[in-house]
């Protein structure tokens, strides 16, 4: 695993070198006071955009999946590299010109989620996005939708108002050695998406540090959860358009005091009513491998494993009103150390769930094994065969 200080040269701008540029395709490089947007249009598919350091305030154009809001710059093509350079410790900075949702988003021009899981013609390949900071913009610092074949590498989102790394849809991506603070809703997301790999990123100071939602072969491994709301999620949620969350892995995590006061901004969302003080959590997930992580110093619980519904609160009749199982099925809970949490938990969070490994005791063939916790709720949890 990375330690914290290399993570940290990833947000002051010490990148790791990328691949050396094919002879065949072109470099079109953008220097300050030149337009980024520009450059990608220019772009065909195997080009490398690159970005020298400098501040760069886009004039945007609409969003592809939203053209009601404004995004500082937009891929569209196949296959095109957008990467920022470093020199002598200075980045690339992408900041919010004013009004733009996002600032970098990658997708086809009226891509939706509803159809391109099986629309091929709405869907993006081979995008690469490398070594940009990214700033306060009004939803999301990088998004993707409806993209296969991509990579999020050596990135860094600050202050962004609702997600650092987002994409949604997408499938066979990675996201690799970022760095992600100040999302008011989660640092680093996977959503509705397939085989994604999230390895060596830091998300600090967000409401939710990293998300896998409704996605299945997702491994999440090697990464830093810090001062967040909650360290790691993995949520199966409710009326979206895939109706599950199973078969994903989060192992060789830190997730140490994710005690930050929750600042989501949208009350209807699930990521709102996440405790402060959440190590992880799986909430109605099947099949999920927790395993080999440290789970420090998280006030309200270490691991938790809960049924949708207890969890919110609903009555018989709102639950059965659902389009997902609410149920938590055989997740293997292993091999973890989970030391010193629950010893202050919000006041949302019942006293005896209060401790290093939780469960709601919901759902069928959930097990425990080898892990190193001081407190359990219930005393005796199912072991692993």
């Amino acid at each position: 695993m990375r330690t914290i200080a290399a993570l940290l040269l990833v947000g002051l701008g010490v990148a790791p070198a990328g691949p050396a540029f094919a002879d065949d395709h072109r470099v079109i490089r953008v220097r300050p006071g030149q337009s980024i947007q520009n450059a990608v249009e220019r772009a065909e598919p195997g080009d490398t955009v690159l970005v020298q350091p400098g501040r760069y305030r886009e004039a945007g154009r609409p969003c592809p999946a939203d053209p009601s809001h404004r995004c500082a710059v937009v891929l569209s093509r196949n296959g095109i590299t957008l990467r920022g350079e470093t020199d002598d410790g200075q980045r690339v900075v992408l900041e919010n010109a004013g009004n733009q949702a996002q600032g970098i988003a990658v997708a086809r021009p009226g891509a939706s989620g509803a159809s391109c899981l099986k629309d091929a013609g709405q869907r993006l390949r081979g995008v690469r996005v490398e070594g940009f900071t990214v700033n306060g913009f009004g939803h999301d610092g990088i998004f993707l939708l409806c993209v296969d074949d991509w990579v999020v590498a050596h990135n860094a989102t600050h202050a962004n108002a609702e997600y650092g790394i987002f994409p949604s849809h997408s499938r066979r991506g990675r996201i690799t050695d970022n760095v992600v603070t100040g999302a008011n809703d989660t640092g680093i997301y996977t959503g509705q998406s397939q085989d994604v790999r999230v390895d060596d990123n830091l998300a600090m100071g967000n409401v939710s540090g990293f998300e896998i939602e409704n996605s299945t072969g997702v491994v999440l491994r090697e990464n830093r959860a810090l001062g967040n709301t909650g360290g790691i999620l993995s949520f199966t949620l409710p009326f979206l358009d895939v109706k599950s969350n199973h078969d994903n892995v989060i192992a060789d995590n830190e997730v140490l005091a994710n005690n930050k006061a929750n600042s989501c901004l949208d009350p209807q969302d699930t990521v709102c009513k996440v405790p402060s003080g959440t190590g992880i959590l799986v909430l109605a997930a099947d099949r999920n491998r927790v395993g080999d992580n440290e789970v420090r110093d998280n006030n309200s619980f270490g691991i938790g494993v809960a049924n949708y519904c207890v969890a919110l609160g609903l009555s018989p009749a709102e639950c059965s009103k659902l389009d997902i199982d609410p149920n938590p099925d055989a997740n293997r809970i292993v091999h973890n150390t989970v030391r010193g949490n629950g010893h202050s938990p919000d006041p949302s969070v019942p006293s005896v769930f209060a401790v290093d490994l939780a469960w709601d005791t919901t759902g069928t063939g959930n097990c425990w094994a080898a892990n190193r916790a001081g407190t359990t709720f219930p005393a005796t949890l199912p072991t692993c065969v």
